[in-house]
């Protein structure tokens, strides 16, 4: 090596050396962390902080300013949503959206407020949840939709629904009053304001502006942008969370840990952590709830993208007291142009004829409650590996269900059924409803999504076959906490907000009855 080599490469190491001195090391004090703060991190924050417990809130997503949102896809799906809206299971079959950001996917989901039947929760053992329920309601501000606010698209699947005499109700939801922003609700409200800030309940309800500013105003932190890396345990007790900032990283010291990061990330970081994995439970029974879209074309004008997305809702197909493993809700479905063109199929000319009809075509969603069990893992560089294929009896439920939208949609008036696969198929009468069945449900032929990813840190009494018990605790590691929709034991067949927060506020007292932290 030559001299200006060596003082090359002098210069270099001092650099890095300077550069690894400049990132921080935080440390941080609390009772108990909380990891994630969405539907489950939010409320277990705020009734910790207002029971007196030092919180510290990490969120990995930024805290969004809700006047910043905006109709620019790419922009918010960034902004908004993990891997840009573009999470997938391993094979590429399934788009998995899940919020990334303070108030998580409450951020962008479209407010339906369901509680799951009680049949459902007797089969989890859980203890009754009824004023859970109810709290978690009131600091929402659920109320139920009124009939001006139902709009042109939510109208005519009702028709449909009507003309077929199947069951269907305008739901309940989590807003105050609604500007209507139809497909932008989307990509988060920008009128949704903190109750803590007004006292008049403003646009969406999300977590980032109801139990969020709670828990802050009860005396929790949070740190935004703030990844967490490991959590420590030594004698088989948690003891404190590493955490990555933008200016270095954050140690956190704590009696307590929460892991309410949803159902793919909760597990992610339990295995790169090395925790206790028995029998290997930790990731296993991933349940999604996959859903397809099924389109209809109408002569009349339905402009699905006004107003509020959904507000509809048929339950014909879902009876968890007689069937409690299978199933399917029918949801009203649509979204900006571009999720819609993302969805339409075909190319080129074939494609561009169909977008011209896009404010005459009404969608559904059909939301499989599923048998299907999935598994998360990590790679080697420690990121979610989705294992998830749908057993024969999902693939023809969904079948079904997708004929069955389809006929509601021709019993609403439509011409024509557009289904998400890579070809266009013109169905234009219920024989050929036949191409459905026919081409049934083929990875990557189809599209299909998920919202809703559950189950994998399932809780139950028995260790073996469980990874907490029901109070939210770790059988492995004591002062290890799960609040998030990992908990489910079973697919919960319905949208799974309410019963997460409800959950999570159980936990929470059972941290505070625990003990644990004192």
């Amino acid at each position: 090596m030559n001299n200006s080599q060596s003082q090359s490469s002098s210069a270099t190491n001092s650099a890095r050396a300077s550069q690894r001195q400049n990132q921080q090391l935080q440390q941080e004090h609390a009772d108990v962390c909380v990891i994630g703060s969405g539907a489950g991190g939010a409320v277990v924050a705020k009734e910790l902080a207002e029971a007196g417990l030092s919180v510290i809130i990490l969120e990995a997503g930024e805290n969004h300013d809700p006047t910043t949102f905006g109709s620019y896809e790419p922009e918010m799906l960034r902004r908004l949503f993990w891997d840009n809206g573009l999470r997938r299971t391993r094979d590429g079959a399934i788009v998995i959206s899940q919020g990334r950001g303070v108030g998580g996917s409450t951020v962008h989901n479209l407010c339906y407020a369901v509680r799951p039947p009680q049949v459902l929760l007797d089969r989890w053992s859980v203890p009754d949840l009824s004023s859970n329920f109810a709290r978690v309601e009131q600091t929402l501000g659920v109320t139920q939709i009124q009939e001006p606010d139902v709009n042109r698209l939510n109208a005519v699947i009702r028709r449909g629904c009507e003309v077929m005499k199947w069951r269907g109700v305008v739901q309940r939801h989590n807003r105050g009053a609604c500007p209507a922003c139809g497909s932008q609700c989307l990509f988060g409200c920008p009128l949704s304001i903190s109750t803590q800030d007004n006292p008049t309940r403003n646009g969406k309800q999300s977590m980032a502006v109801t139990y969020i500013p709670l828990a802050l105003a009860a005396g929790a932190r949070l740190y935004s942008n703030c990844t967490a890396e490991k959590i420590h345990v030594e004698k088989q007790r948690a003891i404190g969370v590493s955490a990555r900032l933008p200016s270095g990283k954050l140690d956190i010291q704590s009696k307590a840990v929460v892991l309410a990061a949803g159902a793919i990330n909760s597990p992610q970081l339990w295995l790169k952590s090395r925790l206790p994995n028995l029998n290997r439970r930790v990731g296993s029974n991933l349940h999604l709830h996959p859903a397809v879209f099924v389109g209809g074309i109408f002569n009349e004008t339905i402009d699905g993208h006004l107003g509020i997305p959904q507000s509809y809702y048929i339950d014909e197909f879902l009876d968890l007291e007689q069937s409690p493993n299978k199933g399917y809700l029918l949801m009203p479905a649509f979204g900006s142009q571009m999720i819609v063109a993302a969805s339409l199929p075909g190319f080129g000319e074939d494609h561009r004829e169909l977008m011209e009809r896009y404010r005459h075509i009404a969608a559904l969603l059909v939301l499989l409650h599923d048998r299907t069990t999935g598994r998360v893992s990590v790679n080697y560089r420690g990121a979610p590996n989705i294992a998830y294929r749908l057993r024969r009896s999902d693939k023809r439920m969904l079948v079904e269900g997708a004929i069955n939208a389809a006929r509601l949609l021709f019993a609403a008036g439509a011409t024509e059924i557009v289904m998400p696969y890579t070809q266009h198929f013109p169905i234009k009468t219920e024989v050929d409803l036949e191409i459905i069945r026919r081409r049934g449900i083929v990875p990557n032929d189809i599209m299909l999504a998920s919202s809703h990813p559950q189950g994998t840190l399932r809780m139950g009494e028995n260790p073996n076959r469980n990874v907490v018990k029901l109070s939210g605790e770790s059988h492995a590691v004591k002062g290890l906490f799960v609040a998030d929709a990992s908990l489910f034991p079973t697919s919960i067949g319905v949208p799974p907000t309410l019963t997460i927060a409800a959950l999570a506020e159980h936990v929470a007292s059972q941290i505070i009855e625990s003990g644990i932290v004192q």
